[in-house]
């Protein structure tokens, strides 16, 4: 039986899945000692369930998720809104740092790829699919490239690497937080005064009551600077060779307009952000993984399962042996880690997660959480398309 879930009631099946995510969390540590996200373990429990429903021809739902792609690119608007001038100066060699990690795992994940699909006589593109592509670009980046790939004479390349995609985000959510809590416990990290949250004098005296006319401003600054983020993508599409998502668009937006009202001296709202953007990062986590149609994963069986396994071991071990030194061996470059297997696996909505559920647990960490996000998209939504479109037509042949 195939039913059809509209926008109102996908988004309110969001909703429980969120309360649920919370509930579960809150009674089982297990969840808690590994930073895993609420909506995560939630969304994936549901996923499973109508996996099962629909492989056994009881239920086929067909959902209506418009709003997850709103809340993605609403959220990391939120994430270009905390980027200051001031932080940059700060993480001025840590930028440096991100985007060369970034290009040694991208360049890594393919060299991985073609060799296992090589090693299991499979035609050498699906490598290029099942790596960069659907790790660390996501299930849009490889879906792009799809077609490009099968006129190279890959066949069924978009299906591959969408599945491959959507088990990089499942992985992702799992293994980004059990890193960040292996390193923390091991070299015994704590937040130090860089990592910190800033309080606000009056923050110091108590818990204050919710202002609504604050929250309301704030809900609308961020919808009018997400707005902004359209032109800004319209520009970066211009760029030739670059598979620029819309969410980069809004991230800029977010970027220009705090430091021109910070230079302005105008309020930014920015403990009422953080509180919208939480908001915000659950209901699209929810939609997301919730929504995922997991029978698309038996696509990736036999050669595929070894591919991406190595993908997701080298992922995994160059973020906490290589990326962890290389950030500095803080409490902040553990976060970090986390957030760089969740966008090496995933997307950068996983990279967030992951350092959300590590913050949560743990203790804030400002650089990692404001800066990383943005730089790691930026450096990997530049490199890894031109390097995949420079090296294509040599793999195929191969």
């Amino acid at each position: 039986m195939k039913v059809t879930i509209d926008l109102i009631m996908t988004t309110g099946i969001a909703a429980l899945v969120v309360l649920l995510g919370n509930y579960i969390v809150a009674r089982v540590k297990i969840f808690r000692d590994f930073c895993i996200p609420a909506p995560v373990v939630s969304g994936l429990l549901v996923s499973f369930v109508l996996c099962f429903l629909k492989v056994n021809n009881i239920l086929d739902i067909k959902w209506t998720a418009t709003l997850g792609n709103w809340s993605m690119n609403v959220f990391l608007t939120t994430v270009g809104l905390g980027f200051t001038a001031d932080l940059l100066k700060k993480g001025g060699k840590l930028c440096l740092k991100i985007s060369i990690i970034t290009v040694l795992l991208i360049t890594l994940q393919d060299i991985v790829g073609v060799f296992f699909a090589k090693l299991g006589g499979v035609h050498p593109l699906i490598g290029l699919s099942c790596g960069s592509l659907a790790m660390y670009g996501g299930v849009g980046t490889a879906a792009a490239f799809g077609p490009i790939f099968e006129k190279l004479g890959c066949d069924g390349a978009t299906v591959i690497g969408v599945a491959a995609g959507t088990f990089g985000m499942v992985v992702a959510s799992l293994c980004g937080g059990p890193a960040a809590r292996y390193l923390i416990h091991k070299y015994h990290l704590k937040p130090g005064p860089e990592d910190a949250a800033p309080v606000l004098e009056e923050d110091k005296k108590g818990v204050h009551a919710l202002d609504s006319k604050r929250m309301a401003n704030a809900f609308f600054l961020l919808l009018m600077t997400s707005g902004i983020g359209g032109p800004i993508y319209l520009l970066l599409k211009q760029i030739p060779n670059v598979e620029v998502p819309y969410f980069l668009g809004c991230i800029f937006a977010g970027i220009i307009v705090r430091n021109v009202m910070e230079s302005m001296h105008m309020d930014c709202y920015v403990d009422e952000m953080n509180v919208i953007s939480h908001f915000i990062l659950y209901l699209f986590i929810a939609i997301t993984i919730m929504t995922l149609d997991l029978t698309k994963l038996v696509s990736v069986a036999g050669a595929m399962s070894i591919i991406l396994l190595g993908e997701v071991a080298v992922t995994v071990l160059l973020a906490v042996f290589i990326a962890f030194p290389v950030y500095g061996k803080s409490y902040n470059s553990a976060v970090m880690v986390a957030g760089l297997i969740g966008t090496g696996l995933g997307a950068t909505p996983n990279a967030v997660a992951n350092e959300k559920a590590v913050i949560d647990e743990f203790g804030y960490a400002h650089i990692a959480w404001i800066l990383f996000p943005g730089m790691a998209v930026l450096a990997g939504n530049i490199y890894n398309p031109i390097f995949v479109t420079l090296v294509e037509k040599w793999v195929a042949n191969l």
